[in-house]
């Protein structure tokens, strides 16, 4: 955003979203992909649209989108790009459905207050397979593999929501996602516990990663502690120390960009 923003007191007014029309026929998922261009297709220079925002709410959005592996490949200059270009307030009643399973999708949302469920349809029943709160982001596999929506999306509680298009996505987002899922597909590739599965199901892992920056010297597991993560070091050093009874020294090892650790406590309980 720049000097020249709009005031604060000239910020949108909160928008209230009208219900979605029914589901769609469902097809298979597709692999991420990215626009082809070309003498048939041209590429043009994007302008995203801008919606005035106050400092704060900048600010909420800078902070919410530094925990979303989406987002965390972009430049500083390109994420205010993105955050200028995110639609709203949107103010949602408890019970709202904003995204119906089954249909096409064009935009994902973050989510800064309240709590979202994610709904598929299991059996013939629907049941909440996830909800989504302050700092998540839904609807992002839509504009990945070009796919109907997996989930409907529906809200718990008063929430709010910021909405990012697809064209802005594509433009800006895309090429940043498709180099770090890359990166997280041969890792997760030379894992053993994962020799087995498919690169779709591969796929569905790294839609679940989270990105986690830890200053120096932070401790992130503990010798001896229960382990539920798994962790891939994308960026800096960690290193890792063992007390054994055969050394008075802890073993020392250092995990670089492209490593892993914490399987074992998954692998073994």
């Amino acid at each position: 955003m720049t000097d020249t923003d709009t005031e604060e007191d000239e910020t949108e007014e909160p928008e209230f979203v009208p219900l979605p029309p029914p589901p769609k026929v469902r097809t298979q998922r597709q692999s991420v992909s990215a626009e082809a261009f070309g003498e048939w297709n041209q590429r043009v220079v994007f302008e995203p649209t801008v919606y005035p925002k106050t400092p704060d709410q900048t600010q909420e959005l800078v902070e919410v989108t530094a925990q979303s592996f989406l987002f965390t490949s972009l430049e500083e200059k390109d994420l205010r790009v993105v955050i200028a270009a995110m639609k709203g307030p949107l103010i949602l009643e408890p019970g709202h459905r904003i995204i119906q399973e089954g249909d096409t999708g064009d935009h994902l949302y973050v989510v800064t207050d309240g709590a979202m469920d994610c709904i598929k349809v299991i059996d013939g029943v629907e049941m909440v397979v996830k909800t989504c709160v302050k700092g998540d982001l839904f609807g992002e596999l839509a504009l990945l593999y070009n796919c109907p929506r997996a989930a409907s999306v529906q809200s718990r509680e008063p929430s709010v929501l910021w909405e990012l298009d697809r064209a802005t996505f594509n433009n800006i987002v895309m090429e940043g996602v498709q180099r770090k899922r890359n990166q997280c597909l041969s890792v997760l590739s030379s894992v053993p516990l994962f020799s087995s599965i498919t690169r779709g199901e591969l796929e569905n892992i790294i839609d679940a990663l989270k990105m986690e920056r830890r200053p120096r010297g932070d401790i992130i597991i503990n010798q001896g502690e229960v382990g539920d993560h798994f962790y891939i070091v994308y960026e800096g050093q960690v290193m890792a120390s063992k007390i054994t009874e055969e050394s008075a020294e802890p073993v020392m090892m250092i995990h670089e960009a492209g490593d892993y650790f914490g399987e074992l406590a998954l692998i073994l309980e």
